[in-house]
């Protein structure tokens, strides 16, 4: 996700506090703190556009909250532990793995700081791309593990060749993180140069795969998931994938990893036991045995997405081409003002993640929420603001 990981989208108290505060403000409030800018008459009392991180807003399927009520009513009092190897059972099915290769977390990023200790307890180095999502980041500073970071390419593309170079010129173990599809970006790596490094690399390089918008990216001929070399044995690399997303559970915090047996093993311990909720449990088993939802969330994603790039070619708005729930793109602003105008519109979007001023990675929301945000920008346009 991000360039500061204390701003991200994982940071559910506060940001559910702020989009509740925002959504019940009236108009008059919400321009006091955008610099006393005036809203567009069409957007004077529209409901808050929360288009800042990435979340799914269809909601989950009707399936996995029926299911999460009712766990709740009749399990909130249990612990989960059968419940827990069931969901396992699942997420190796729909894997296609053994539920020994499986780490549960508390969301996904229970998981990643699992590998961030494993690799901190070896003394390695952090090896990533930038920007990319800062969760690992953080927590490798936390443990005083050293971060050496590699810019992204013009077109903001992950350079694996760049990043194996400095990888071959470090001493010692290495964690190398990439979040893939890249997040602020969008974009995928180059799948042979990746699966050739992986392959080829050193065992203490440790991989770590962050694979949250995988589902989005299938349908690119020229992406991969790494897990097919998991599958033939790599012991040196993790993939890990979440709820958050397309099924549209950010707020139930249901993550996983996935890595060989020994490796998984070693992950699990550093886990915390019991993390996951009887709701959590109930919704992410519905979830993953609800199809039609499934397709509903990506279609849903894919004709919003259209909506949004369509009005920035319209606008000639530069955007990377993207593979996720969001687009990053030119505002021919700064961001601040733009993203306090945006606020005065009541319409949420992405803080600064990129090297250059200018950029916004904006969230896609349904299809009726692009139409509005799509509204919103044209608006900007006749004012010259972007």
């Amino acid at each position: 996700m991000h360039t500061n990981s204390l701003e991200s989208r994982r940071n559910f108290i506060r940001n559910l506090a702020i989009g509740t505060s925002l959504a019940f403000l009236p108009a008059s409030s919400i321009m006091a703190s955008s610099s006393l800018i005036a809203p567009f008459n069409f957007r004077k009392g529209a409901a808050l556009l929360p288009l800042h991180y990435n979340e799914n807003s269809l909601g989950m399927s009707n399936n996995a909250l029926s299911a999460a009520k009712e766990a709740i009513t009749l399990y909130g009092n249990r612990y989960a532990d059968g419940a827990v190897d069931e969901l396992k059972q699942l997420i190796a099915s729909y894997n296609q793995i053994p539920p020994e290769q499986l780490i549960l977390g508390n969301g996904s990023t229970e998981v990643l700081g699992a590998v961030v200790t494993y690799a901190a307890s070896m003394n390695a180095t952090l090896l990533e791309p930038s920007p990319t999502f800062g969760d690992v980041r953080s927590r490798a500073k936390a443990r005083n593990v050293k971060v050496v970071q590699v810019e992204l390419g013009d077109n903001f593309e992950t350079n694996i060749e760049q990043l194996k170079q400095r990888a071959d010129k470090l001493k010692g173990p290495i964690l190398v993180n990439l979040c893939n599809p890249n997040n602020p970006t969008g974009t995928i790596v180059d799948k042979k140069l990746l699966s050739n490094w992986i392959t080829n690399a050193p065992s203490n390089h440790i991989f770590l795969v962050d694979e949250a918008y995988h589902e989005y990216a299938t349908s690119n001929p020229n992406y991969s998931s790494a897990l097919p070399l998991i599958k033939n044995g790599k012991e040196n690399l993790i993939v890990t994938r979440t709820f958050s997303k397309i099924f549209g559970m950010a707020g139930m915090r249901v993550g996983y990893g996935i890595a060989a047996p020994k490796t998984a093993k070693k992950l699990d311990s550093l886990s915390a036991s019991f993390n996951l909720s009887a709701a959590g449990i109930a919704a992410a088993k519905a979830s993953l045995l609800d199809k039609e939802f499934f397709n509903k969330s990506l279609n849903a994603n894919e004709r919003a997405k259209a909506l949004l790039t369509n009005t920035l070619d319209e606008l000639s708005l530069r955007y990377i081409p993207s593979n996720t729930n969001f687009v990053l793109h030119r505002i021919n602003s700064d961001l601040n003002s733009y993203t306090q105008r945006m606020l005065a519109n009541n319409i949420k979007v992405g803080r600064r993640m990129t090297k250059d001023d200018g950029w916004n990675r904006i969230s896609i929301g349904t299809p009726s929420q692009m139409e509005a945000f799509t509204k919103t920008l044209k608006s900007f346009r006749e004012k010259g603001w972007v």
